[in-house]
C-alpha cells in the first residue's frame, strides 16, 4: 500500500484536532460548528432526507436487492 503524503498530513491534523477535544465526537462537532460560524463563510445546510419506506406488499430480496412481490394474488409486474 502506498502512502500519499497529503493524505498522511490530513490524518495527522485530524488526529491533532480530535486530541484537543479529548477525542469526544460531540466536542469535536461543537468545535467544528464554532469554526464555521467564526469563518464568516456561508454554510449551506441541506434538508434532512427521510428514508424510503417500501410499500407493504413488496419486500426487497436480500440477494441482489431485487424487489419481490409478496402478494401472490397480485397480477401487477414488479420493477
Amino acid at each position: 500500500m502506498t502512502h500519499n503524503p497529503i493524505t498522511q498530513k490530513i490524518r495527522e491534523i485530524r488526529h491533532q484536532l480530535a486530541a484537543k477535544q479529548g477525542n469526544d465526537v460531540h466536542r469535536i462537532g461543537e468545535e467544528l460548528r464554532r469554526r464555521q460560524m467564526d469563518s464568516g463563510r456561508r454554510v449551506v445546510r441541506m434538508p434532512k432526507r427521510e428514508p424510503e419506506i417500501p410499500s407493504s406488499n413488496h419486500r426487497v430480496d436480500g440477494i441482489g436487492g431485487d424487489a419481490v412481490n409478496a402478494n401472490p394474488e397480485s397480477t401487477s409486474s414488479v420493477g
